[in-house]
C-alpha cells in the first residue's frame, strides 16, 4: 500500500519533477559510463539510440500512472439525486385528523463510474434544522433503519438503488436536511447530505 501511494505521488503530484529527473539522469548516466572509461565514445554512441528510447519509455509509463491516478476510471463514483416534498395536515380530511406535515422523500444512488459498486450498507437520517442566535442545530427526527444499517445490493454502472420513505414531522419544522451513509466496505464510507427548504408546504 505504501509502494502504491508512493507511485501516485511520483505520478501527480511530483510529476513535472519526475519527468526533468529522468530526462537528464539518462544522459547523465552515460556521460559518467564514458567519463571513467567504462567504454569508449565509438561504443557508446551505439547505445545513442537506446538512451532515447528508455527516456521515453519511462515517460510513458509515468505519463500512464499519472492518467489512471488523476482519472480514477476504477474508483467509485458515485451521484445522488433527490426529491422532497411536503402535505401539509390541512389537505388531510376529517377522518384523517392529523396535526402532522407529511415529508415525502426519494433518495437515488446512482453509479457515474465504469466499474460494478459491490453490495453495501446504507442509513438515512431526517434532521430538523434549528436556527439559535449563535449557532443552527441539527435535530435528527428519524432514521432509517431504526437501528444499524440497511443492507443494498450491488449496482451497475449507469444503473441507481433507491431509497423512498415518508415520514410525520412537525408543522413549525421549516428547514430538514437528509443525511446518507454509505459503507462501501471496512474501510471505505461515503456520505452525502443536502438540506431543503419545505417552509412554503409545511402549513
Amino acid at each position: 500500500m505504501k509502494q502504491i501511494h508512493l507511485l501516485e505521488a511520483i505520478s501527480t503530484k511530483y510529476f513535472v519533477i519526475t519527468i526533468a529527473l529522468v530526462i537528464i539522469s539518462v544522459p547523465v548516466l552515460f556521460i559518467l559510463v564514458l567519463h571513467f572509461s567504462i567504454t569508449n565514445i565509438e561504443i557508446l554512441a551505439t547505445f545513442v539510440d537506446a538512451v532515447f528510447k528508455t527516456i521515453a519509455l519511462l515517460i510513458g509509463s509515468i505519463w500512464t500512472l499519472n492518467r489512471f491516478y488523476t482519472t480514477r476510471t476504477d474508483a467509485t463514483q458515485i451521484r445522488v439525486d433527490d426529491e422532497v416534498f411536503c402535505i401539509p395536515s390541512s389537505r388531510f380530511s376529517a377522518s384523517q385528523s392529523t396535526q402532522r406535515t407529511l415529508l415525502i422523500y426519494r433518495l437515488d444512488i446512482v453509479n457515474t463510474g465504469k466499474t460494478l459498486i459491490e453490495p453495501f450498507q446504507q442509513y438515512v437520517e431526517v434532521q430538523a434544522v434549528i436556527p439559535s442566535d449563535e449557532s443552527i442545530e441539527y435535530v435528527t427526527i428519524w432514521r432509517w433503519p431504526l437501528d444499524g444499517t440497511h443492507p443494498s445490493g450491488p449496482i451497475e454502472p449507469g444503473s441507481w438503488s433507491a431509497i423512498n420513505d415518508t415520514v410525520g414531522i412537525s408543522p413549525s419544522i421549516q428547514a430538514v436536511r437528509l443525511y446518507l451513509g454509505i459503507q462501501l466496505n471496512k474501510n471505505h464510507y461515503w456520505s452525502w447530505h443536502k438540506t431543503f427548504d419545505i417552509s412554503a408546504t409545511s402549513h
